[in-house]
């Protein structure tokens, strides 16, 4: 009984490397088969967009802005205020959105630039810019009365569905270069890329 559990055993394992033995190349009528060449990947290759304007659709949504647009009005607004104050520079940057044809209400939560050179520039929150601009107020009640309103105006953006308006999201340094430019417009869990035109 011994042996012939043996020899089972044995002719099982043979069975066995017998079948894995087989050429991969091999098919059911002999001939060779194709062998698939291992695909190249396609790399994107950074390109500067930084003067262009950039738009994005967001659940029936449209918005469009351009990186350093200093002569926007808001924008001359707001560094007028820093300016008051010596306050610390910070880059604006304005974005029209169109909510006629939205489904849900939009906050402009932050925008996040990809350079060309790969490097991620992320938004601050406006109510920080102002909370440093107010430390810099000191004791002058005008100016710190200033900021307050100037904060007041460009805060705190909530655009309903069927709405239009202008939001203002704020970089702590220069952008001086713009690849690619991923957009938050209702929170910070969906992102929309945007498109350079």
């Amino acid at each position: 009984m011994k042996k012939h559990i043996i020899a089972a055993a044995g002719l099982a394992i043979a069975l066995g490397l017998a079948g894995c033995s087989s050429s991969g190349s091999d098919t059911a009528n002999g001939s060779a088969a194709e062998v698939e060449a291992t695909p190249t990947e396609t790399k994107a290759t950074p390109t500067e967009n930084i003067d262009k304007t950039w738009t994005f659709d967001y659940q029936g949504a449209t918005g469009t802005f351009k990186l350093g647009d200093e002569d926007d009005e808001t924008v001359k607004a707001l560094e007028q205020t820093r300016a008051s104050v010596d306050g610390k520079q910070y880059t604006f940057v304005p974005v029209s959105i169109d909510n006629t044809n939205g489904q849900t209400s939009l906050n402009m939560y932050g925008l996040t630039v990809i350079t060309n050179d790969g490097q991620q520039l992320d938004t601050v929150s406006l109510i920080d810019v102002f909370s440093e601009w107010r430390d810099a107020a000191g004791d002058d009640t005008d100016k710190y009365n200033a900021i307050v309103d100037a904060e007041n105006k460009y805060d705190g953006f909530d655009l309903q569905p069927g709405a239009k308006g202008t939001a203002i999201v704020t970089f702590a340094e220069p952008v001086t270069s713009a690849w690619r430019i991923s957009v938050m417009p209702a929170g910070g869990f969906d992102q929309v890329e945007a498109t350079a035109s």
